[in-house]
């Protein structure tokens, strides 16, 4: 998709455009940059700094953590209904989210997000843990789900949390589509729980959490874009569209790899590990938010402090690789799969 769908407007188009973003008004930076001021604009420089794949920092700008290992659902696109370990509920230590929330405080962690290949509000302690970031001063706190826990209770308990992004992937228009690619969610629930979402964000005079929906592309609901665009576009603040990237033991067909890639066009992709951290619940340390990237370094922060990960040996041998068109293993494959 090239043009701004329906009457959005583009907010950010990575490289390989695997996720754009797209908003109705000017939201998203605009209120962050309003609450936080010169401290977020900062961030922003910062971040798009790292992109340029020079000096990462001394610590992460942003953590991807997993409060949580499993899902409540088995979708079309994702490895975990294959794997028994990883589709298995097993909650974060509270002392080790603790010593990670201390350690952000202290660095000035500007983002979190939580849900690392996992659907965080299987986690009873989801918001509380949101608190506690945003306690730690954490200036943007995102929140990715499927949506299927999003009750009245705890949507009131997220809207005062400190939550600032709440960002639900729908992937379609109509309840059969929906069923066919989230296996075991219901639609109609969800919007249910979207509209509740909505109303009382609007009862309390709140502008955060701003809400994303999201639209994975595929096969199955190729013919149901236009129709989600015209039906959210002006009810939530951001949208995001984006292609899929295969993993094994998902449900799609892997995809041909493509042909004469230069090797260059197959590194620019990745960014992430010069801007953000990824931790499971364990504290092991990705070093992206990518399936692909989860065996790539033997590092934790159970036993590690994060300013230390982060300028550890491995993780600085992996930089030099990208920046150097070196692809290890699993980014070769991430690239062929459709990650860029």
């Amino acid at each position: 998709m090239t043009e701004s769908p329906v009457s959005l407007n583009l907010v950010h188009r990575p490289p390989g455009g695997q996720a754009i973003l797209y908003q109705t008004e000017n939201r998203y930076l605009g209120l962050l940059e309003e609450r936080f001021g010169q401290k977020f604009l900062d961030y922003r420089k910062a971040w798009a700094q790292a992109a340029l794949r020079a000096d990462p920092g001394p610590f992460p700008l942003s953590l991807d953590l997993a409060i949580n290992s499993g899902c409540d659902l088995a979708c079309l696109m994702c490895p975990l209904p294959s794997n028994p370990i990883d589709r298995s509920y097993r909650p974060i230590k509270a002392e080790l989210y603790a010593n990670l929330m201390a350690q952000a405080k202290e660095a000035g962690l500007p983002a979190l997000t939580l849900g690392l290949a996992s659907e965080p509000l299987l986690n009873p302690q989801a918001a509380h843990y949101i608190a506690l970031a945003d306690r730690a001063k954490v200036m943007d706190i995102r929140l990715g789900t499927n949506g299927q826990a999003l009750k009245p209770s705890l949507i009131n308990r997220l809207l005062d949390s400190g939550l600032t992004r709440l960002e639900i992937s729908l992937d379609a228009f109509s309840p059969a589509t929906y069923a066919q690619i989230r296996r075991g969610g219901q639609l109609a629930k969800l919007e249910t729980s979207i509209e509740y979402f909505l109303n009382q964000r609007a009862k309390q005079s709140q502008e955060l959490p701003l809400l994303r929906l999201s639209f994975l592309t595929l096969p199955q609901n190729q013919a149901e874009l236009e129709p989600f665009l015209a039906r959210w576009s002006g009810a939530v603040d951001l949208i995001s569209i984006q292609k899929p990237i295969w993993f094994p033991g998902s449900r799609l067909p892997k995809p041909e790899a493509p042909k004469n890639l230069p090797p260059a066009d197959q590194a620019s992709f990745c960014q992430q590990p010069w801007q953000r951290l990824g931790l499971d619940q364990t504290g092991r340390v990705w070093p992206c938010c990518n399936w692909y990237g989860r065996d790539l370094l033997d590092l934790s922060a159970q036993t590690t402090p994060i300013t230390q990960l982060w300028q550890s040996p491995p993780l600085k041998a992996l930089r030099q690789d990208l920046a150097a068109d070196r692809l290890p293993p699993q980014c070769q494959a991430c690239a062929q799969a459709g990650g860029f």
